[in-house]
């Protein structure tokens, strides 16, 4: 284990985020406080759905501001608790460490890196050693669950962002499916995400994305985005990435939101050949969402 110590009531401040709510009942108001899922442990949880045969997940990571390395999510509870000094190991030089226990489990260990390829943390995989490939098998399924995890990663505060961002947002919208769908269709874009004004106050809000944040509001520079009058480049992650912030018309060419769309960066690709890509990208989701009807609510 690791040697700095972490009291219980600053794990639960670093991990739990937290939703009080109202109860209106008479005679009195009584609050109840309930907790609320992190984004990195709906990562763990469609890990799961995804592969039946996976017997444990945990991610570690050190929160932002912080010196110490938590579980931050898992399938066996542990959370906030310190993460062993291998896994820290494992973060720090980056090498794949792999046990095989005397319970006839394998344990892999890899370093977990955001969509940029920055190290943020590390992922522990454990499965049974029998009737799931031998060890080099077991290792490659495991890089590969590790690269798509990294591929819906912004950064280590997006591991502790709530899930959903906002507690009543929809996070299988009509929208979410629109963007899972172009997402696959596209595996050059590390990010994706789609704004759109949602009823009853009309609110700019993010209704799909790569990368949680549902319900999310529009902060000032989104909102500029949406009278934008042509595409808004930036770098980011330590420019390693390069987004694009594009509005979104409807057939009568009214903005009704917006889109962000980031690609890979190195120093050395065309910017404008991207900033185009983006915007081929842009019409061609802006056409999908043409004809579906209200694509903030539920896929049914």
């Amino acid at each position: 284990m690791m040697k700095h110590k972490t009291r219980p009531s600053m794990r639960l401040s670093v991990i739990a985020v937290l939703a009080t709510i109202a109860i209106l009942s008479s005679p009195v108001h009584a609050q109840v406080t309930i907790p609320v899922k992190i984004y990195a442990q709906e990562l763990v949880d469609r890990t799961l759905v995804g592969h039946p045969d996976l017997r444990t997940i945990e991610i570690y990571a050190a929160p932002p501001k912080t010196g110490t390395s938590l579980v931050l999510a898992s399938n066996i509870g542990r959370i906030g608790t310190p993460a062993s000094g291998e896994a820290v190991d494992v973060a720090a030089n980056g090498k794949t460490r792999i046990v095989e226990t005397a319970s006839r489990r394998i344990e892999i260990e890899l370093p977990l890196h955001d969509l940029a390829g920055l190290t943020v943390g590390a992922v522990a995989l454990t499965w049974a050693s029998s009737g799931t490939g031998g060890r080099a098998e077991l290792e490659k399924k495991s890089v590969q669950i590790r690269d798509d995890l990294s591929r819906h990663i912004l950064n280590t505060a997006n591991l502790l962002d709530p899930y959903p961002y906002v507690a009543t947002a929809t996070t299988r919208s009509r929208a979410q499916a629109l963007i899972d769908e172009t997402f696959r269709r596209h595996p050059e874009v590390t990010v994706l995400a789609l704004r759109l004004k949602v009823p009853p106050k009309n609110d700019l809000v993010v209704v799909g994305s790569t990368f949680g944040r549902h319900g999310k509001p529009a902060d000032g520079d989104d909102m500029k985005v949406l009278d934008a009058p042509a595409p808004i480049p930036g770098l980011y992650s330590n420019d390693r990435r390069f987004g694009v912030d594009l509005p979104v018309k409807d057939a009568k060419g009214a903005a009704i939101g917006t889109m962000n769309v980031g690609y890979a960066y190195s120093g050395s690709e065309d910017r404008k050949a991207l900033e185009a890509k983006a915007v081929a990208l842009r019409d061609e989701v802006q056409t999908r969402l043409a004809a579906i009807k209200n694509p903030e609510e539920i896929d049914p």
